[in-house]
């Protein structure tokens, strides 16, 4: 694959469009909350609009960039038009020798992310660089070659969001069947604790170099910040038995319902295997495993109200004493098994399009800077997109 050396500034351009606050929308609008890490895209709605006379906006096909702490690799080839905070970077192709698709394709490698965190400002909180993000130079091939690469990941990209629908398509659905059999229920009051332990997690001494880099899954705030993942497997750090050992931190087991109760209140998943998290939880493992899919949805309906419950300064924390007040209609285990019957097949299916989204995930990244540096004959990718 014959190529040239370009400089991204003689080829793209960074776009500063606006428009007023009321023409924005909270299902377009784009910051570095609903941008994923990992080059997974981005979800919506976003919790809260900006207090801003004006927000920028971008177009269909337009690539945006999360401009602080550039090592989440956050990045959105977006396939709407809509509106963005000024934390995140809008680039569009300004060169007819430069498909944007293709350069989509450029900015989602770990060259120009490496390349990014390289030239950033600030330590705490890197932020990139405008001017050296410009000065950034890559492979430009023919127009030909830029659409087979940017068709070969534009593949494995569609499939990824089709997961994603698929699953929203689905908790939607399950979520609605929920309502409509428990919310409103004429029952006697009862509490978490009817259905679940309430469990605490901890933090082993981080001067304790024994205590990390085991095999033991360890989960914080941060980690479920990352991802929009029902089931979550692990986080950025694993813990040693003696590090569980000799901490607050307790191995729960899988179908635990994993509750962020600090910084902030809120974060849900389900745990796929046997974890263990920080102080920042008070999750709920239930009493039996067919009570997993009605808790998931009961805290997901409740998180307002613990919300509203929960005490603190700095930043507010639902204790476990407060989680165990929480009081709602308690059903009765068979309601709650016959809606385990109905679920259990759907979350299957969500788990399994999310495990099928990690490994084209894992294999897109593989793949993308060997397309880029033309170590893949092009010839064979072009012979199987056209008979994909």
């Amino acid at each position: 694959m014959e190529t040239k050396t370009v400089r991204l500034g003689d080829f793209a351009t960074f776009v500063n469009e606006k428009c007023y606050l009321n023409e924005a929308s909270r299902n377009t609008y784009v910051s570095t909350e609903n941008l994923k890490p990992n080059r997974l895209g981005v979800f919506f709605p976003i919790t809260k609009l900006p207090r801003t006379n004006k927000v920028n906006t971008f177009a269909k096909g337009d690539i945006l960039i999360a401009n602080i702490r550039p090592y989440f690799k956050k990045i959105w080839h977006a396939n709407i038009a809509g509106t963005h905070s000024t934390d995140v970077l809008n680039i569009r192709s300004n060169s007819k020798q430069l498909l944007q698709s293709y350069l989509a394709v450029v900015l989602s490698d770990d060259r120009f992310f490496d390349y990014m965190m390289a030239t950033s400002k600030g330590t705490k909180m890197p932020r990139g660089d405008k001017k050296a993000i410009m000065d950034f130079k890559f492979e430009l091939p023919s127009f030909k070659d830029q659409i087979i690469i940017s068709d070969s990941i534009s593949i494995i990209n569609q499939k990824i969001e089709l997961n994603q629908q698929i699953n929203k398509n689905l908790l939607q659905m399950m979520e609605t069947k929920w309502r409509k059999q428990f919310e409103g229920l004429d029952a006697n009051q009862g509490h978490f604790t009817d259905l679940a332990d309430v469990v605490a997690g901890g933090t082993p001494s981080k001067k304790q170099s024994e205590y990390f880099g085991g095999n033991i899954a360890w989960i914080t705030p941060k980690d479920m910040s990352k991802t929009t993942r029902v089931f979550i497997e692990h986080g950025t750090l694993n813990i040693t038995k003696i590090g569980l050992n000799n901490s607050s931190a307790k191995l729960i087991p899988k179908g635990t319902i994993l509750f962020s109760s600090r910084a902030p209140i809120g974060y849900i998943g389900i745990a796929a295997n046997p974890v263990s998290t920080n102080q920042g939880f008070k999750s709920l493992v239930p009493k039996r495993k067919e009570f997993t899919e009605y808790l998931y949805f009961l805290l997901k309906r409740l998180t307002p109200l613990i919300e509203n419950i929960a005490s603190g300064s700095t930043f507010k924390e639902i204790s476990g004493a407060g989680m165990k007040s929480v009081d709602f209609p308690l059903p009765t285990s068979d309601m709650i098994e016959a809606f385990h019957h109905e679920a259990r097949s759907l979350f299957d299916l969500i788990k399994c399009n999310e495990k099928q989204s990690q490994y084209l995930n894992f294999i897109r990244n593989l793949i993308l800077p060997k397309l880029l540096s033309g170590d893949i004959n092009l010839s064979g990718i072009e012979e199987a997109i056209k008979n994909a």
